[in-house]
């Protein structure tokens, strides 16, 4: 029974493949005019003036597959049989409903971040915060034209979202607690490298 149970399975497995292995999304010609037909408003037009919508830029994503860079190819998704849905979904960041896999979220920023491209590496893989319910898209935005996290001014509202306890519990530099709207988390926490023990510290 059981052998003939992983037949079924592998059967039904290659019958899936099959049906649907035509319905691999493409790039779309239009790009991002294509999105912008039902994606407008602030944050779209934030994002045109952000370093990720610079056109300028030989290695943003708007000089490259404009939104589909980060989201994934959009063919399926903007064809008029499917208005927005099919299968397979594109990229969303974030959490709860309709979002992708953490390991996808993290997987489509690592494509461009990891330095391959010529860009300076960034760190996640082993650091503090790689964990299961940590992905880019927790501290950063970038639909928004400076994201916050990587301002000094607007920094600590971020990480204080989860790390609240430090708001009135850091430790003490010099006499007080920091002033965290002036000094920012950054200048002394470096999330973006490897911790100097296994356990995670430093």
């Amino acid at each position: 029974m059981l052998w003939a149970s992983l037949a079924a399975d592998a059967a039904a497995q290659t019958w899936f493949e099959d049906f649907f292995g035509h319905r691999k999304p493409s790039f779309t010609e239009e790009g991002a005019a294509s999105c912008y037909l039902c994606h407008a408003g602030e944050s779209m037009r934030a994002m045109s003036d952000s370093v990720h919508g610079n056109p300028d830029n030989p290695l943003s994503p708007a000089a490259l597959q404009e939104c589909e860079s980060c989201h994934g190819p959009g063919s399926i998704h903007i064809s008029r049989a499917h208005g927005g849905r099919g299968f397979p979904p594109l990229i969303v960041f974030g959490y709860g409903d309709g979002a992708a896999s953490r390991d996808a979220q993290v997987g489509a920023c690592m494509y461009c971040h990891d330095g391959h491209n010529g860009t300076e590496a960034v760190i996640f893989e082993g650091t503090v915060h790689d964990r299961m319910t940590v992905n880019c898209s927790a501290c950063h935005r970038a639909h928004v034209r400076s994201d916050p996290v990587m301002e000094r001014g607007s920094q600590a509202p971020v990480c204080l979202a989860c790390h609240k306890a430090q708001e009135q519990g850091h430790p003490l530099v010099g006499r007080k607690v920091p002033d965290f709207s002036r000094m920012g988390c950054a200048g002394c926490h470096r999330v973006h490298r490897l911790p100097k023990n296994p356990d995670g510290g430093g």
